[in-house]
């Protein structure tokens, strides 16, 4: 029911990037180079810098401006032909399906496993339909680690090109982190609602020279060491504006990580016994996001509903699926039992870096309150079972 009284408003999202004082100086070195584009100077700085935050050789990343452009470069790249399937989570963000269209490629929506939210290689392998693949788009959902060793082995014996959205794992890709690059392409969003985000932005992770070589130069008009379009390139380069912001964001990134973890704790300890809402797969672990989205016990628009009539904002990050969106409607798909499930139950908390103790225990008490009114949620089961009872 509605309070007696006005409740604070907790926005669901408020992005927090570098003030202008932190800015500054890069700003300044921007003005005395005279460079503004084109892989400058502070843009090389960047890439060596993230580079040495996930443990890998400066060469093994390239900068993109943004992480659409990346996924759908980094398709071409693999040298997938167009017009094939691009199997991809239905469970995702529009970005992941909008990037293989963009690549030329047909997205095939697939459903996900109801333990992880993500895709599951082994379901992917036993595929009777694998012929008609042209690549495997994996997605890292919310952040969540991924084990990129199943997919690089799945890859490698089937010959299909597999790509990471890894648009949220910033912090689960550092060096000694959860997740770790293997030989499949790896792509992280730099957008300012990501955990690190510096306004607009991407960054490839990739070990392999020769596919950074053809990702290069699809980033750069097909250019790559002269003037001469080797291939059919767009422009994704990102500027030293934007790089600017970048570096002084990882400046404060030991204190921005640490304002994420309090208040990823703070929620982890409010709901830890509630058998009721669970947290989004693995949050609270050893890496943190930007969004908190819970599986709540009952099909969310009321509940949403009184959660911002107390004052609480809320989103469904992913909406129904990607699969039901109209740009969408005429791609091939499976059956998708738990990927609907999810779409009815999964909602965004409000959760950003300086929210304090005190509004994560109103949310959390709120929250509470209205999921005891209903039904405890079903326990998790593999894809195959729920799609037997669906």
């Amino acid at each position: 029911m509605a309070r007696g009284f006005a409740a604070p408003a907790i926005p669901v999202a408020r992005p927090r990037l570098p003030d202008a004082r932190a800015i500054l100086p890069y700003l300044q070195e921007i003005d005395a180079n005279h460079w503004y584009a084109n892989h400058g100077l502070l843009w090389l700085r960047l890439q060596s810098r993230l580079a040495a935050h996930w443990g890998v050789a400066p060469e093994a990343v390239a900068l993109t401006a943004n992480a659409t452009l990346a996924l759908a470069l980094a398709l071409r790249a693999s040298r997938v032909a167009p017009g094939r399937k691009c199997l991809i989570p239905a469970w995702t963000f529009v970005a992941t399906a909008g990037a293989a269209r963009e690549a030329g490629l047909v997205p095939h929506f697939a459903d996900v496993d109801p333990a992880t939210w993500a895709l599951d290689p082994d379901a992917v392998a036993a595929r009777e339909d694998l012929a008609e693949i042209g690549a495997i788009l994996v997605v890292a959902p919310f952040g969540m680690p991924l084990d990129t060793a199943r997919w690089d082995a799945l890859s490698a014996r089937t010959g299909i090109p597999v790509v990471i959205d890894a648009a949220a794992a910033f912090d689960a890709l550092r060096a000694g982190g959860p997740m770790r690059p293997g030989s499949s392409p790896v792509i992280v969003s730099l957008h300012a609602t990501k955990a690190f985000g510096i306004g607009e932005g991407g960054a490839v992770l990739s070990q392999d020279a020769e596919w950074m070589e053809r990702l290069r130069r699809l980033s750069n008009f097909g250019f790559l060491g002269s003037r001469e379009a080797m291939v059919a390139g767009t422009n994704a380069k990102m500027s030293e504006y934007t790089a600017a912001i970048g570096l002084a964001a990882l400046d404060a990134w030991p204190e921005t990580r640490a304002g994420w973890q309090a208040i990823s704790r703070h929620y982890a300890e409010a709901l830890a016994d509630d058998a009721r809402i669970a947290l989004s797969p693995g949050f609270g672990g050893d890496w943190i996001s930007a969004t908190l989205s819970v599986l709540w016990p009952a099909e969310g628009p009321e509940d949403a509903a009184e959660l911002a009539r107390e004052g609480i904002g809320t989103l469904r990050w992913w909406g129904d699926g990607c699969h039901r969106h109209p740009a969408y409607a005429d791609c091939p798909r499976d059956p998708l039992p738990v990927t609907d499930f999810l779409a009815r139950r999964v909602i965004g908390l409000p959760f950003w870096r300086d929210m304090t103790a005190t509004q994560v225990a109103y949310i959390c008490g709120v929250a509470q309150r209205l999921a005891g009114q209903g039904a405890a949620p079903p326990r998790p089961r593999r894809a195959a079972a729920l799609r037997a009872t669906a």
